[in-house]
C-alpha cells in the first residue's frame, strides 16, 4: 500500500509560548563561550607545536634555507601574541554585538 504523509498538520498542534527567559541560559551560554575559546587556544597550541617541531616547517615549505635565521617561540610569546588578540577581538565583536543588542531594544 502506498504510504502517503502531508508535509504540514491537517489539525495545527497547540503550542504554548514563553516570554519569560530561562535562568540558567546566560551560564550555558558563557560556559558554552569559554569552552570554545579554550578549543581555539588548544588548536592555537598544537599548531604552534606542529610548526615548530624540528623539521616539519621545512618539510611543509619544501625548502631548506639556512640562510634565514631560526625563530623559537616560547610557550607565554605565543600564548600572548595568540591568544591575547584573539580574546580582544572576541571581547570587541561582544561589545559591538551587546551595543547593537541595546539599540534595536530601546530604538523601537
Amino acid at each position: 500500500m502506498t504510504d502517503m504523509s502531508l508535509s504540514k498538520q491537517v489539525v495545527p498542534a497547540v503550542t504554548t509560548v514563553s516570554t519569560t527567559k530561562a535562568e540558567g541560559s546566560t551560564r550555558s551560554n558563557l560556559a558554552y563561550a569559554v569552552f570554545i575559546l579554550f578549543c581555539f587556544w588548544v588548536g592555537t597550541q598544537v599548531l604552534s607545536l606542529m610548526v615548530h617541531a624540528p623539521g616539519v616547517l621545512e618539510h611543509l615549505a619544501q625548502g631548506n634555507d639556512a640562510t634565514r635565521p631560526r625563530i623559537e617561540m616560547g610557550f607565554a610569546v605565543s600564548t600572548v601574541f595568540g591568544l591575547v588578540p584573539f580574546l580582544a577581538g572576541c571581547a570587541l565583536l561582544g561589545v559591538m554585538n551587546l551595543a547593537l543588542k541595546f539599540h534595536h531594544r530601546h530604538h523601537f
